[in-house]
């Protein structure tokens, strides 16, 4: 069985099966309740890795008050429906805003129009999702909708110097490693980040 393993305090990360590679679930604890970010991609996902890994956490899929959609490309988004399905009382968050004291959704587009991030200023972390995108990985190569809004985003991510981890979706290349660590780790992938950029 998939397990959640912890990142950073208070937060946990699963990893789950994505053809020859994987997307990765998030588990925020808040003094609020626990915090979904991405739901994988597939009902049976759901089931399958999900559900067990909240139970091994000691938490049922009811105990979730939020889920946070990073954006809405399936792999982070096509779990949703079967987990409403099990917990229709979870929040759906798709937009900018405060979650509780001390964690906030962060803006990312680029990737696409709707991506966002979790930032959890508790352990300085950011959860971005697909919105740093390094080379891409594997077959799915750095893909951006939007590539000056993904300057922008980089840019103020550079700015923000309460960002001292980053933990991404997916293990991106040039790293081949799903997070980075330390201010200075941070700031090389977003530069790094930038050489990718090409026009939509």
């Amino acid at each position: 069985m998939n397990r959640f393993y912890e990142e950073a305090a208070g937060i946990f990360r699963l990893r789950v099966p994505f053809g020859a590679i994987y997307t990765s679930v998030f588990l925020i604890q808040a003094p609020s309740g626990p915090i979904l970010v991405d739901c994988a991609t597939t009902e049976t996902d759901v089931d399958l890795h999900l559900v067990p890994a909240l139970q091994a956490m000691g938490y049922s899929l009811s105990a979730v008050k939020t889920l946070v959609l990073t954006h809405r490309h399936d792999d982070h988004a096509g779990g949703s429906a079967r987990v409403l399905q099990l917990a229709p009382h979870i929040e759906v968050v798709r937009e900018v805003r405060s979650l509780c004291d001390g964690i906030c959704t962060y803006p990312m587009a680029g990737h696409t129009e709707d991506c966002i991030g979790v930032l959890d200023t508790r352990s300085h972390t950011l959860i971005s999702g697909d919105g740093l995108q390094g080379a891409g990985v594997d077959k799915y190569r750095c893909y951006l909708k939007q590539p000056a809004a993904y300057l922008q985003t980089i840019r103020a991510i550079q700015a923000d110097e309460r960002v001292e981890t980053v933990l991404f979706s997916h293990a991106y290349e040039p790293w081949n490693k799903d997070a980075v660590r330390g201010r200075a780790a941070v700031m090389a992938c977003l530069s790094e980040c930038k050489t990718y950029v090409t026009e939509e």
